[in-house]
């Protein structure tokens, strides 16, 4: 048997093994329907209402039945390309949102607008959508999404005497400006506490860039535009709070204490965090809030995080696909989805129907309103990798901001855009 023989054959079989609940010769179920496949990475809990959902479209559409298959999270990229390469993969799939465009170029997703999907779009959430919308054409929708919002200690607030008696006022600074004013307030060296801790990655430095209105890459993705005045005035602004006003804790070296560990210890008095740390932060007992980001000339903005459901070419029934997705994430059905879970909605009409008991995913839900634009790009993992050594040369008094985001975008264009 030749060498190459060999090695498909164990391409084949391991396919099989990391996909051991699904057999794709199997086309219809025990009582003759169609089967659509759809490969995800819920949870327990969301994969039990993602069943209760499915029943229902079911019951509309008698001759179907979709099976959930479920992949890890982690390696669900490898996976897929694995499964698409042999022709092993399924009908659709939920995919992390910086996955998309890479699937769009390879030519292995359905541009859903041949589906109908510009009927519908506008029921979405812009910034969400917008992370599967590539080269003009939209793949995905968006099925689940989360963002940042700033968290601050209630208490490190009180003992600066800036915890107004009128509740409903807000906590967090709303500009920049006023940021680093309070910022001063809560900044004790001598006890080596400090108003604010960031990271330096983009994603988490995308709500500086996008209070400021600043693009990452074009929205027709062909060009890298992060060298802007914009950019440049976001960079300076987060550069300020380090080197100039020194509120920022340095969390972003190397070796520093985290924003997550020195917030719960009582050292930094606001970060950047999403709902996901609720249930942490709430069984430290701390006494915290959430509110939304200060706004540079944009106002308020945030970045975005999830995942899209998209369906992929090799399917026969796309039209299928497509209608069960469009049902899955109806204003209705987020409905179910959101308050079984406690998860931000992507549909605009469930908006009016979702309200949570927690205030503070309430407040999440309004700042993912003002979420802007992810960087769309085909390979996010390298995007971050030229840009944040860039970002830290600024924090580190290394660079000026235009030198840095110039020779980043430079980078950027020749090898990833360009390339």
């Amino acid at each position: 048997m030749s060498e190459k023989k060999i090695m498909i054959i164990a391409v084949i079989a391991y396919i099989a093994l990391v996909f051991v609940c699904w057999d794709d010769s199997i086309a219809t179920s025990p009582d003759g329907r169609t089967i659509l496949t759809f490969w995800h990475t819920y949870n327990d809990q969301e994969e039990q209402v993602l069943r209760s959902i499915i029943k229902d479209w079911e019951s509309a559409n008698p001759k179907f039945t979709v099976r959930p298959v479920r992949i890890p999270f982690d390696g669900h990229k490898p996976k897929l390309r694995t499964a698409l390469t042999v022709g092993q993969g399924p009908d659709m799939a939920r995919v992390d949102w910086s996955f998309v465009c890479e699937l769009a170029r390879k030519n292995a997703v359905v541009d859903l607008d041949t589906l109908g999907f510009a009927k519908i779009r506008d029921q979405y959430l812009e910034a969400p959508l917008e992370t599967a919308y590539i080269d003009g054409k939209y793949y995905g929708i968006p099925d689940q999404s989360t963002c940042v919002a700033m968290f601050y200690n209630r208490q490190m607030f009180r003992d600066a005497g800036l915890l107004a008696e009128d509740t409903s006022a807000p906590v967090v600074p709303q500009t920049w400006e006023e940021f680093i004013e309070v910022g001063k307030k809560l900044t004790d060296k001598s006890k080596d506490q400090y108003a604010f801790a960031m990271t330096n990655t983009l994603w988490w430095n995308l709500p500086f860039f996008n209070s400021y209105g600043a693009r990452i890459i074009s929205e027709d993705g062909k060009k890298c535009v992060i060298d802007s005045e914009a950019g440049v005035q976001a960079l300076e602004m987060m550069a300020s709070l380090v080197n100039e006003h020194k509120v920022e804790a340095g969390a972003w070296r190397p070796g520093a204490i985290s924003p997550e560990q020195g917030f719960v210890n009582g050292k930094y008095a606001m970060i950047f965090m999403g709902p996901w740390n609720l249930a942490k932060f709430a069984n430290t007992k701390m006494d915290y809030g959430v509110g939304l980001i200060p706004g540079g000339t944009k106002g308020t903005s945030t970045n975005v995080g999830g995942t899209d459901v998209v369906i992929f070419k090799g399917t026969k029934y796309a039209a299928e696909c497509y209608d069960f997705l469009a049902f899955f994430t109806s204003a209705e059905n987020q409905k179910i989805w959101c308050t079984q879970l406690n998860q931000l909605p992507i549909n605009l009409g469930a908006y009016d129907l979702v309200s949570f008991e927690d205030p503070h995913l309430m407040m999440f839900m309004e700042q993912m309103k003002h979420a802007g634009p992810n960087p769309v790009v085909k390979d996010y993992s390298l995007l971050e990798d030229l840009v944040n050594p860039e970002v830290e040369a600024v924090l580190s008094g290394q660079k000026t901001a235009k030198e840095a985001l110039s020779a980043a975008q430079k980078k950027v264009q020749e090898r990833l855009i360009d390339f």
